[in-house]
């Protein structure tokens, strides 16, 4: 055993140093040495038991909930208790990960501009909240990788020329040639700070207070993976690379992908996976769909990417009741590698990112979207595409509002139908599905944060009274139980189904541009399930040949519980309904 040990030591230095030797070649090898031997020695020390060795890291019973900590507000009680309360009252028995986004002292951004890494914002709570969290569920966080506050006492230390942080943030130098920079902000990428009392300019991807930490200096990725195991012992398991795509700068490039992000994406995953089998690294990259595909690496860059083009192209489907685009999109996306999954989503704590969708709509298309988006209420973020150019970056708006009214449905009559839809959708797909808690209760646009924040995002974030949700979850006729209801039935279905595995097979469906759907098969072959949704507001028939339905087997709608007929020859579809038709029928509540 204990030369075993010393073996699994030394390779994984030898991988730590060939990594390292990657990112920083102009270092010199004996630094180069330490520095693997350094981390080798930090993952050793932090490694779990050879029980997670075999352990599968994802299920079909996985789902994922995101929530600020002070989503749920109760008087006298610390947002974090409050949010831990709800969670376990509703939704136990549903949601297996919960993303709790940043909970870190923070100046800005709503969390993201942090201050300090390794406290709980005492306003929030504090470790020991953390913890009740970890006792029931599984934890998400979010590793701010890219830039912290300028309160920060990182960047406070660099400003006072204390040696430990020299060179710890990126400035913009007079030639350095920033003028293909692509960045999801229309601010000032440079401002100007005061360091060492000569004057700076200080590199701010995404706002004023936020400077941008210089991975060239590789004090900076030691500090953060200090963090990262910092949150390992405090019983995180999911990690969100926020901004990951933007940690490294080259002058004339655009700043986003650089092979040096891809290889510290390696470099962590070599070092959770050493440390515990059952760690999940999800990158946080709201680009087009093939730069997103690319932190898969080879199957060994993040185990999960966010599925960032469903969102929008679901929106748009629903909105003009066309699924072609959907379904060229769907065709042509690759299976995750082993060892990975995407992570599908419809909403977020973020607006409705519009970049994931270019080259798979057109500019016409997108217009069209983006007008009716703006006529159901939403506000945009923009970003500088040039010196004198700026583009759309997302539309800020409640899923719900998105699709609240639509050119074939003005009045908003199917809007409630048309809501579960896209969930259906999104819960079909390959990989593990996640709900924003706002989005499970059909949040509308709350435009009073706006004005109050002075934020286009705000419009998505609303924090709710837990006094005001509970008394409107105890009526059935309001929409938010409606949803809520709905929503936990769906999942419950999902869960119990071995087609529904994040990784069982998918194929696309060939259907006529009214319906959208694909066929999973379970990874050992047993279960085979059509997941088909009426993208429309009308009627509609299916004639069972068109997916070739073998009636050697008796199938079942898993949504209803009803048998589908050996007589049957068409299905017919209210509007926006779906079917999940199953050759087995696992697991279904009595309420069926």
């Amino acid at each position: 055993m204990v030369s075993r040990a010393i073996e699994q030591h030394s390779e994984l230095k030898q991988n730590l140093f060939s990594i390292l030797n990657d990112i920083y070649p102009e270092m010199r090898s004996s630094l180069l040495d330490n520095f693997a031997e350094d981390l080798a020695n930090l993952a050793s020390e932090n490694q779990s038991p050879d029980e997670f060795e075999n352990r599968s890291l994802w299920s079909a019973n996985d789902v994922l909930l995101i929530s600020y900590p002070d989503n749920i507000i109760s008087q006298n009680t610390p947002p974090l208790q409050s949010l831990q309360k709800f969670f376990a009252k509703y939704f136990s028995d549903t949601i297996s990960i919960l993303h709790v986004l940043p909970f870190f002292p923070s100046t800005g951004d709503d969390g993201f501009a942090v201050q300090n890494y390794f406290e709980v914002d005492e306003k929030l709570g504090d470790w020991i909240d953390v913890g009740e969290f970890v006792k029931h569920t599984t934890l998400m966080a979010d590793v701010v990788l890219n830039h912290c506050s300028v309160e920060n006492s990182w960047f406070t230390g660099y400003q006072n020329g204390d040696p430990l942080y020299e060179n710890f943030f990126c400035t913009v130098p007079e030639d350095f040639d920033i003028s293909n920079i692509v960045r999801p902000r229309s601010s000032s990428l440079k401002e100007k700070f005061l360091v060492n009392g000569e004057e700076r300019n200080i590199w701010c991807t995404f706002s004023s207070d936020q400077a941008d930490l210089n991975f060239k200096n590789p004090a900076v990725l030691r500090k953060l993976i200090d963090v990262i195991f910092w949150y390992i012992q405090k019983g995180v398991r999911v990690f969100r690379l926020d901004a990951v795509a933007f940690i490294w700068k080259n002058s004339g490039t655009t700043g986003l992908n650089a092979p040096q992000a891809h290889l510290i994406v390696r470099l962590l995953r070599v070092l959770v996976d050493y440390v515990d089998r059952g760690i999940i690294l999800i990158t946080e990259t709201n680009l087009p769909v093939d730069e997103n595909l690319s932190y898969f690496g080879n199957g060994n860059e993040a185990h999960w990417i966010y599925n960032f083009t469903l969102p929008p192209l679901s929106i748009f489907t629903l909105m003009f009741g066309d699924a072609t685009q959907v379904r060229k999109w769907s065709m042509g996306m690759p299976p995750a590698l082993p060892n990975t999954a995407y992570l599908n989503f419809l909403s977020s704590h973020d607006g409705i990112g519009l970049r994931p969708v270019e080259g798979v709509l057109t500019d016409q298309q997108l217009d069209q979207m983006v007008s009716q988006l703006e006529s159901n209420g939403s506000l945009f973020s923009w970003r500088n595409i040039s010196q004198s150019e700026q583009k759309i970056y997302e539309a800020n708006i409640t899923l719900f509002n998105s699709l609240r009214q639509t050119p074939s449905d003005p009045t908003g009559e199917f809007k409630i139908e048309r809501y579960i839809a896209a969930n259906c959708m999104m819960l079909g797909f390959e990989g593990v599905p996640a709900f924003y808690l706002n989005a499970f209760f059909a949040t509308c646009n709350d435009t009073d944060a706006v004005n109050k924040k002075r934020s286009n995002r705000a419009i998505n974030r609303h924090k709710w009274s837990k006094i005001e949700l509970e008394k409107r979850l105890k009526s059935s006729k309001n929409i938010e139980t409606l949803v809520f209801n709905s929503l936990k039935k769906l999942i419950s279905i999902r869960k119990c189904q071995p087609a529904f595995h994040p990784n069982a097979t998918q194929f696309t469906l060939q259907l006529d541009s009214c319906f959208f759907g694909i066929w999973r098969q379970s990874i050992d072959l047993s279960q085979n399930i059509y997941a088909i949704t009426n993208v429309t507001h009308l009627e509609q028939s299916l004639s069972l040949s068109n997916i070739n339905l073998p009636f050697s087997c008796r199938w079942f709608d898993l949504i209803s519980g009803n048998e589908i007929s050996n007589s049957a020859s068409v299905l017919s579809f209210n509007p926006y309904q779906t079917y999940w038709i199953a050759n087995e029928r696992l697991c279904i509540s009595d309420s069926t």
